[in-house]
């Protein structure tokens, strides 16, 4: 069992920022980062695109790690202040870098060293999912995680667009609106 004293001296010497290098594309991270999280059992909350359009200057993934938020958030309530978890990814000459805050970090900030070894499990979840992310396997790799990426849920679907069934306060219908051809020409 580790002492007070060296929780305490491991605890300042945490590295601030998770980083790793990918020789891969920024689009090509973006598939393969979604099918990381996926086989970490986290999702992908959200992608923004940070800088000018269509060449951003970087990504942002926001994940959800249910699991692990949930005990943590059961131990302080303060963690909710740095979760969901967010990778940036920017471009660069080689490829490009994931970075991400440590979560040990997290507990630096709180004033917590004794909950690190609760939070190393996120750290670990998060490095494995950067690590993963910066790399494809081949042909097979990029396939599956197109199809994983290409799996749309309810929550992604706009409404904004659909025509509704109804038109006014009536009840009329669009199918009503168009006729039935009844006074078009008769033909002959």
């Amino acid at each position: 069992m580790i002492g007070a004293a060296t929780v305490r001296e491991r605890f300042w010497e945490v590295k601030a920022m998770l980083q790793v290098h990918s020789n891969l594309r920024l689009d090509q991270i973006e598939i393969a980062l979604r099918s990381a999280a996926e086989r970490h059992g986290a999702s992908v909350l959200s992608v923004t695109q940070l800088g000018q359009a269509p060449g951003a200057d970087a990504i942002v993934f926001t994940l959800c790690l249910s699991q692990i938020y949930e005990q943590l958030l059961g131990m302080d309530a303060r963690f909710a202040a740095f979760l969901p978890v967010r990778i940036a990814v920017c471009p660069q000459a080689s490829g490009a870098s994931l970075e991400a805050i440590s979560p040990r970090e997290f507990c630096r900030i709180l004033h917590r060293p004794e909950l690190e070894h609760t939070v190393a499990a996120l750290e670990d979840a998060l490095r494995g999912i950067m690590e993963e992310g910066s790399k494809l396997a081949g042909r097979a790799a990029t396939a599956a995680a197109a199809a994983t990426y290409c799996r749309a849920t309810e929550d992604q679907v706009n409404m904004r667009a659909a025509l509704p069934q109804r038109i006014d306060s009536h009840g009329t219908k669009v199918e009503e609106l168009a006729g039935v051809g009844g006074h078009d020409s008769q033909g002959g």
